[in-house]
């Protein structure tokens, strides 16, 4: 791809040129003509002057300059000293050269697993990449390049050789390892097509101050939106006394706080048939844990109704909502292959000083300390952080204290929590990937090969 911009930079320089010629020759003629003239309506008798060629005007020539590539060349000249290219690229390493490094070490990881699988990233898959996500935006590829270089700072170069070829490469390694099942399927149409809750929030750092909360909501419910105001550690929600931006969907990350707002919110307890137990607007729910240090209280706002007419049995809708599955589900092992090939890998990084073993956490010294993953400095011995702290919110160890008990739940569970028996269900993990994975363009299509719905 790189050969094809430079040829049509190469052609477009070509074209630029011709037309500047043809616009040099066009203003000369019209000078020649303008002086002509001139002189005839000073003397009827006077003779034109001679035409002047195009090559005895003096145009400056162009000068082909080639960027110096010894370390000692100068790359400028100030005053009569020079600034050695040497110069330029240690100060880039000082200033750039730890996350650049990252982004080759990368690819070169990414490169070799093409290569141990015999698979191979074309020209011509990324420019069709390149194609679909300007297409995605509504914009023609140009003006997509055009909009990251500006406001981003990714050249063309960039963006093709550091971000589309990994996420294509990663799609391909990835392939054949997604599976989407019928609940995959049922969940993704509840959230897409299904009830849709419209919430407030307040969220804080200790179960006993939820409690307290709830406990003051209970006996003044309108005071939700103050309560929000002064005591939510939501800084996105908390002016807006604790208003959601989106509404709740079924089965949205995190589910199980998801899955707790619909129980209490919508759906009740199943076998109470008494309607004015029935979830309603201004109900809240009681303490949801989110996180290790995260509770939260939602109340109701309203509830957008299901799409009607909608069914997962209709084929169109069952194809769609496999391909936003599966696309999903993808992105997801995109993530899990690359966290692979980081882990088999052995790397030494010169340039901080650390050295990673391939399968280091199968080595006896190796230890996790402060969630931070270690290796062994190449220097001096000394471990140095190398590695991402997990992102992972693990769920607090069962807590017997009494709290309030949530609305619109069954008998049993609120006998259970008047017990003071809580459980709070683990937050799921969300890996922290700083990987290309991250970075792959979404989609809505699997890739070539992959499964098909009903196959």
């Amino acid at each position: 791809m790189i050969a094809k911009d430079r040829g049509r930079r190469a052609r477009a320089c070509v074209v630029g040129l011709t037309l500047l010629g043809g616009a040099a020759a066009g203003l000369v003629m019209t000078a020649q003509a303008q002086q002509a003239t001139g002189k005839a309506r000073v003397g009827t008798g006077s003779k034109p002057e001679p035409k002047v060629r195009l090559d005895q005007i003096d145009v400056p020539g162009l000068k082909e300059t080639a960027v110096p590539v010894n370390p000692t060349d100068a790359i400028a000249i100030v005053n009569g000293q020079n600034i050695s290219r040497q110069q330029l690229a240690d100060e880039c390493v000082a200033r750039k050269g730890k996350e650049v490094l990252e982004t080759l070490i990368n690819r070169q990881l990414v490169d070799q697993a093409l290569r141990a699988r015999k698979l191979d990233i074309s020209a011509a898959e990324i420019d069709a990449e390149i194609d679909t996500v300007a297409g995605r935006f509504g914009i023609g590829r140009e003006a997509w390049l055009r909009t990251l270089d500006k406001e981003r700072g990714i050249s063309p170069l960039q963006y093709a050789r550091d971000i589309i070829y990994p996420a294509l490469a990663l799609r391909k390694l990835s392939s054949g390892r997604v599976e989407v099942t019928d609940v995959d399927l049922q969940k993704a149409f509840d959230a897409q097509y299904g009830d849709k809750l419209r919430c407030r929030i307040i969220m804080v750092d200790k179960l006993s101050k939820a409690q307290d909360i709830w406990e003051a909501l209970r006996k003044n419910p309108a005071g939700f939106e103050k309560m929000a105001e002064s005591q939510s550690m939501d800084v996105g929600t908390r002016s807006l006394g604790g208003l959601l931006a989106e509404p709740i969907t079924r089965h949205a990350p995190p589910e199980n706080v998801a899955d707790a707002a619909f129980a209490q919110l919508v759906d009740g307890d199943p076998n109470d048939t008494d309607k004015s137990h029935k979830p309603k607007n201004g109900d809240v729910t009681g303490p949801i844990q989110g996180a290790e240090s995260t509770w939260i209280l939602l109340r109701r706002e309203d509830l957008i109704p299901a799409v009607a007419n909608v069914s997962l049995k209709d084929e169109n809708v069952r194809k769609k909502t496999y391909e936003i599955v599966y696309e999903v589900k993808l992105r997801e092992e995109m993530g899990k292959v690359f966290e692979e090939l980081i882990k088999k890998a052995a790397i030494e990084n010169k340039l901080v000083g650390t050295i990673k073993l391939a399968d280091e956490e199968n080595d006896p010294d190796f230890r996790v300390d402060d969630e931070v993953k270690l290796m062994s400095n190449a220097g001096d011995g000394v471990p140095e952080a190398a590695g991402k702290a997990k992102a992972a919110a693990a769920g607090a160890s069962p807590t017997k204290t009494a709290g309030p008990r949530p609305v619109a739940v069954s008998a049993e569970a609120a006998a259970e929590f008047d017990k003071g028996h809580l459980k709070p269900s683990k937050a799921p993990a969300v890996p922290a990937v700083n990987n290309p994975a991250a970075a792959a363009p979404a989609a809505v299509t699997p890739s070539p090969g992959s499964p098909q719905p009903g196959k």
